[in-house]
């Protein structure tokens, strides 16, 4: 994307705390996702005397979430006879053995 230069002017949005203009400046169109800011995509500010930097941030990978917690997931789909048995089974699985059984 070839480098260019847009102007706009520096408005206002009401403080609904104060009830006074608070200055705001609104970016919008394709050419955002076009220069790597896409919906949803965050966004650090530096800010300078009379400039403001806005750099995209790389987006975190997704944490995976733990086999056993999708398999509870899973769990919570079923009928409550069948959670139940669930319930059941892992509460035998869990409950303390006498050593050597």
């Amino acid at each position: 994307m070839p480098t260019t230069t847009r102007t706009y002017t520096v408005g206002y949005i009401r403080d609904s705390k104060k009830l006074q203009p608070s200055p705001a400046i609104t970016l919008n169109g394709f050419w955002l996702a076009e220069a790597g800011f896409d919906t949803g995509t965050s966004v650090e500010v530096r800010v300078l005397p009379g400039c403001l930097i806005l750099t995209a941030k790389e987006p975190q990978p997704p944490v995976e979430e733990p086999e056993i917690m999708q398999t509870l997931r899973k769990v919570c789909k079923l009928s409550t006879r069948r959670q139940k048995q669930v319930k059941a089974f892992i509460e035998d699985v869990i409950a303390p053995k006498p050593r050597g059984v």
